[in-house]
């Protein structure tokens, strides 16, 4: 399919490209406890970018029938595109990336139903009062570049997600409690993750008076994930050049306290690891923050181009659509402690198991605020009751510069590796 696209193209087009991917999934649902659904899928398709006369096409299909369409499809399209001022990759070697799990791609549905009613029972038999959410998922995905510079090359990727989610009925309200991770490997945390679920939603039993001042907070590493879309915002090329970004004229500058933010697509295993980007570019690490200090923004070819640069390969797409910057895999410094050393220290502050809704302020800039789905109150070490209607705000460039401590591990949150924090101070406020 893609070699008759990709043929047809360069005979009209100056420059072509032709990004395919197939994709065969499995994902099985449990609902209140009830097995809701269990199925296969298939996907596949193919987009084509073309630069003729200086502008760019765009289409795509899942039909495999209609590639002639998509060529038409695309020209017609650069007949009215953007500019495009910029050279496809050519054929070059890349890093070796482990992305691809065997154990993935056998995963069957009938093990994963039986995990699931496991799961359910588990979560039934520690805490009863609840109703249990389950589901799995699995994936393998093969992708395929090839264009009129030379470049052909692919690769396979799978891709596991388990999530365990509790609902209980508080009074007029429901609390949701859930676990669960993504990642490029089977693993099954069935156990481990009902236990953490039943506990919390026995501390949540009891509530905490309100509150309204500035507080030590603890963020475990999943809800740092929270967090981090700011600052993947800020370093995005495009918004630096369209003058969005709070990050423009500050290369060299400390803004980001004393952490240190990577984008690395060559972790072994990581859910955005690759040996090229989604336009071909070779895969490299990518300091974006060194001890705080701000060292780069991250580009596609275009923006580069627009920008004076090079490609960092970080062009992602989203399915069949045009590439756009995105990041790899995430990586944050790590500390020196212990979730438990970080809640035994605090003598007055509170801890987040789930908040939502960081995007109600302007992420660009830093700013955040979010609902507490899920957070207690620490007194004296102890976790002493459920926080309810409660928000945070502030700033990440001011609560970054008052990290109090960070975890001794990088916990894999999907494609970001992150630690326990804990602030110093974070505005909380109860209504």
């Amino acid at each position: 399919m893609f070699e008759h696209i990709l043929e047809k193209a360069q005979k009209k087009a100056d420059k072509a490209e032709v990004f395919t991917v197939g994709t065969e999934s499995l994902e099985v649902s449990f609902e209140a406890g009830v097995l809701k659904s269990a199925e296969r899928k298939k996907r596949s398709g193919a987009a084509l970018r073309v630069i003729h006369e200086g502008r760019l096409g765009f289409s795509s299909t899942t039909d495999p029938e209609r590639g002639d369409d998509l060529v038409e499809a695309a020209l017609a399209a650069a007949r009215c595109g953007k500019e495009a001022d910029f050279d496809l990759p050519a054929a070059e070697s890349f890093p070796a990336v482990d992305s691809y799990d065997s154990a993935v791609a056998d995963f069957a549905p009938e093990t994963a139903v039986e995990e699931g009613r496991r799961a359910v029972d588990a979560l039934a038999e520690l805490y009863p009062k609840g109703l249990a959410y389950v589901s799995f998922s699995s994936a393998v995905s093969t992708v395929h570049i090839a264009n009129s510079s030379g470049f052909e090359d692919s690769y396979r990727a799978t891709n596991f997600s388990q999530g365990m989610l509790l609902t209980v009925v508080d009074g007029d309200s429901i609390l949701w409690i859930d676990d669960g991770h993504t990642s490029s490997r089977l693993r099954l945390e069935t156990d481990s993750y009902a236990a953490v679920i039943a506990d919390l939603a026995l501390k949540a039993e009891k509530k905490a008076p309100k509150v309204a001042e500035a507080l030590p907070v603890i963020f475990p590493a999943k809800q740092m994930a929270n967090l981090t879309p700011c600052i993947e915002m800020a370093v995005d090329g495009l918004s630096m050049l369209k003058g969005e970004s709070p990050l423009i004229g500050r290369i060299g500058d400390k803004v980001l306290g004393s952490i240190t933010v990577i984008d690395d697509p060559l972790i072994a295993y990581g859910v955005g690891s690759r040996p090229f980007d989604d336009e071909g570019v070779v895969s490299q690490k990518n300091i974006l923050f060194e001890d705080g200090v701000f060292r780069n923004f991250l580009f596609d070819i275009d923006t580069a181009a627009a920008a004076d640069e090079t490609s960092t390969g970080s062009a992602s797409r989203s399915s069949l659509a045009q590439p756009s910057i995105g990041m790899s895999n995430l990586v944050m410094s790590t500390g020196g402690s212990s979730l438990e050393e970080m809640i035994a220290e605090t003598k007055h502050g509170a801890i987040m198991y789930n908040v939502i809704g960081a995007g109600q302020s302007n992420m660009m800039a830093g700013d955040f605020a979010m609902n507490v789905g899920l957070g207690f109150m620490i007194e004296n070490g102890e976790i002493t009751g459920r926080l309810s209607d409660t928000m945070l705000s502030g700033n990440i460039y001011d609560v970054f510069d008052v990290i109090e401590s960070s975890g001794s591990e990088a916990v894999q949150v999907g494609a970001q590796y992150l630690p326990d924090t804990k602030f110093s101070k974070i505005a909380v406020s109860g209504a």
